[in-house]
């Protein structure tokens, strides 16, 4: 694809094949044929089917490395803030599709995803791991059991980090054109989001 660009984009071609990618909005089509909609529809599969969501994430990954690379040709240097946009998508389909794989919480005694821990429960599953005996003699992590298994459920979330990636593409895509509404919303979709 990006070669075709190029070559409608090379200084001896007519005007009006420079014209082509802007007048027949090849961009925004590119993103949503050949990217937007085969996410949406592994995405909706992968609700049901292990294997769609392998897909979705090998093809998330495709993606991302063509988008990417088009970002560092010079020769494309034009469409920059469509990069950008298509870049902080499949950052917020990858956040998505953390959320949808976020392993169960055993530390929490819920088994559940997200839920906040239960001081009670941590004292009673510390006193049950005291209760089984030790096959070295070392001592336990330095802050203590309670407190080691608390920091570990502290710990950043995947889809915060992609939270964060898809909204520096976005801040990006502002600096090249601060006048785009478009990546305002979805910045403000990405903050809406945020608990609290």
């Amino acid at each position: 694809m990006h070669n075709l660009l190029e070559l409608t984009l090379a200084p001896q071609v007519p005007a009006s094949v420079r014209n082509i990618p802007t007048k027949y909005n090849i961009i925004i089509r590119l993103w949503s044929h050949a990217f937007n909609k085969p996410l949406q529809t592994l995405r909706t599969a992968s609700f049901h089917s292990p294997v769609a969501l392998e897909h979705l994430q090998e093809y998330i990954i495709y993606a991302y490395i063509f988008y990417t690379s088009l970002l560092e040709e010079q020769t494309l240097e034009g469409f920059k803030t469509g990069w950008l946009e298509a870049l902080g998508d499949l950052a917020r389909y990858r956040m998505v599709m953390a959320a949808m794989t976020a392993p169960t919480n055993s530390l929490s005694g819920s088994g559940e995803t997200g839920k906040p821990v239960n001081q009670e429960d941590l004292a009673a599953q510390t006193q049950d791991d005291e209760s089984f005996g030790r096959v070295d003699d070392s001592p336990g992590p330095s802050v203590g059991v309670a407190a080691a298994r608390q920091l570990e459920i502290e710990l950043e979330p995947e889809t915060e980090l992609w939270r964060c990636i898809a909204r520096e593409w976005y801040a990006a895509g502002l600096a090249e054109t601060p006048g785009t509404g478009k990546l305002h919303h979805h910045l403000g979709l990405l903050s809406r989001e945020i608990e609290g």
